[in-house]
């Protein structure tokens, strides 16, 4: 019985797939006079002035325990329905919740039903409909509206789910960031959520957000690192205007469970460009634009979006030594010279990060920071124009970087002629995407296997 039934699985998404992505006599649109359609914010800048204001409960690990919650670690499908919850707008229109792989360098995608267009941000959409059979399309676009790729094929289809579904990758991931982004399908009519950490089975954190537009909540930074050792998740459920419960809590699986282990041999110190994500829309918590996931070696992430070369400087001691390693990877500086801090200062902050390496033992290895795309930064107005000046004071980096005793290069390798981050590599001009971070994986890789080596070497000879 068990043998029978992958294909028995096979055989019914195949039927969904027909569904919902059967294109006999489709009828075409033109997406790029959609003149409606906004872009989101950017979800990787994290800067205060580019992000809508989101609130947040941090309980500590002692208040957390005060509350007494208990976790079902089985299928929380089958749980009894939340405190509180209140279905009764549920149950006045029919909800179809859809989901499909994410398409590299698409932003949103258009998704086609009942003559409606509803545009989602994420890798998923829950779309209120008459006959949850009709036929639907889902079309991936660009940040212009222009078609990525027609005709997604959709990975599941559900009617009127009784929880949010998590959209975190932490199964893929080899090493959990300890800078978390808990990342979800937007709940149909919810105003804002609850998100509960737990670890070890007892409720760690507790946060309620709050977004506006209410199209543009899918993902919330956490602000506080996860350093402790043990077995962690996350769940999510929505909630009304008013306060009321309107879902139940999602189930856990391996897409948002994850584990914290001591010590980790190889860790990353960066910004945005090592935290992850790509494509404006993207976060960190899926690995397509995470440079680790295209290094074979597990690298924890200690990345932190919008970190300058001085606060990471900052949170040294907390972070970096948490996990002991024996190699810390440093990518940073790009903060520093698209916001006025000349390069003297970024050195500066650099120099003591080494010299804090070096005294506990630790190997710190420089990766040059990416370059610039002011043509597209301006294109997308998301971040402001950069100084004239950057590129000498990025130079000033550089340099400083290849007189360091280890260091990888990828200036090269990501710009144009004019030292900009090539235009192929990036959406928004900031942030390298999924060829660029594979570039940036695969010189880590190299630079790792050539150090192994060498070590093998000596530990032989010993």
């Amino acid at each position: 019985m068990m043998k029978i039934l992958p294909v028995i699985l096979a055989i019914f998404l195949s039927l969904l797939n027909f569904q919902f992505n059967n294109n006999e006599n489709p009828e075409k649109i033109n997406f790029s006079e959609l003149t409606d359609v906004k872009n989101p914010r950017n979800h990787l800048t994290q800067e205060k002035n580019n992000r809508h204001e989101v609130t947040a409960q941090v309980l500590s690990v002692s208040e957390a325990s005060e509350k007494n919650i208990t976790i079902n670690h089985t299928d929380e499908r089958n749980a009894p329905p939340a405190e509180n919850l209140d279905k009764e707008n549920l149950d006045e229109e029919k909800i179809l919740r859809l989901t499909w792989n994410i398409v590299p360098y698409a932003v949103k995608y258009a998704v086609a039903c009942e003559g409606n267009i509803f545009i989602s941000y994420t890798n998923g959409v829950e779309i209120p409909v008459q006959n949850v059979s009709d036929r639907v399309t889902v079309t991936a676009l660009d940040f212009d509206n222009n078609i990525v790729e027609e005709d997604v094929v959709t990975l599941t289809a559900e009617e009127n789910p009784p929880f949010p579904r998590t959209a975190t990758e932490f199964e893929k991931m080899k090493s959990s960031p300890i800078y978390l982004v808990y990342s979800w399908v937007p709940t149909l009519n919810a105003d804002h959520y609850e998100i509960q950490l737990f670890k070890d089975g007892e409720l760690y954190r507790d946060y309620l957000t709050h977004f506006h537009p209410l199209e543009d909540n899918f993902d919330f930074y956490d602000e506080t690192p996860i350093l402790e050792e043990g077995n962690y998740f996350w769940r999510i459920r929505g909630m009304a205007p008013g306060g009321a419960v309107i879902t139940e809590w999602s189930e856990q699986n391996s897409g948002n469970t994850f584990t914290v282990e001591k010590p980790m041999r190889f860790c990353a110190l960066g910004d945005s460009i090592t935290h992850g994500g790509g494509s404006i829309s993207v976060p960190p918590s899926t690995v397509i634009y995470n440079w680790q996931s295209y290094c074979k070696f597990p690298i924890k992430n200690l990345g932190k979006s919008g970190d300058t070369t001085e606060k990471m400087l900052d949170r040294f001691d907390r972070d970096i030594l948490a996990f002991s390693p024996e190699i810390l990877f440093i990518l940073a500086g790009v903060n520093d010279y698209r916001s006025d801090i000349i390069g003297w200062d970024s050195v500066k902050n650099l120099a003591e990060i080494r010299d804090r390496c070096e005294l506990h033992g630790i190997k710190p290895v420089f990766i040059t920071p990416t370059p610039l795309n002011p043509n597209l930064i301006d294109k997308v107005q998301f971040v402001n124009h950069p100084p004239y000046d950057w590129q000498e004071q990025r130079k000033y980096i550089c340099d400083w970087i290849k007189q360091q005793e280890d260091f990888i290069d990828i200036e090269n390798a990501l710009s144009d002629s004019k030292g900009f981050l090539r235009a192929d590599l990036t959406l928004d001009g900031l942030h390298p995407d999924a060829e660029g971070k594979e570039i940036i994986g695969q010189a880590v890789e190299n630079w790792l296997e050539n150090y192994l080596n060498s070590t093998k070497g000596w530990e032989d000879r010993d």
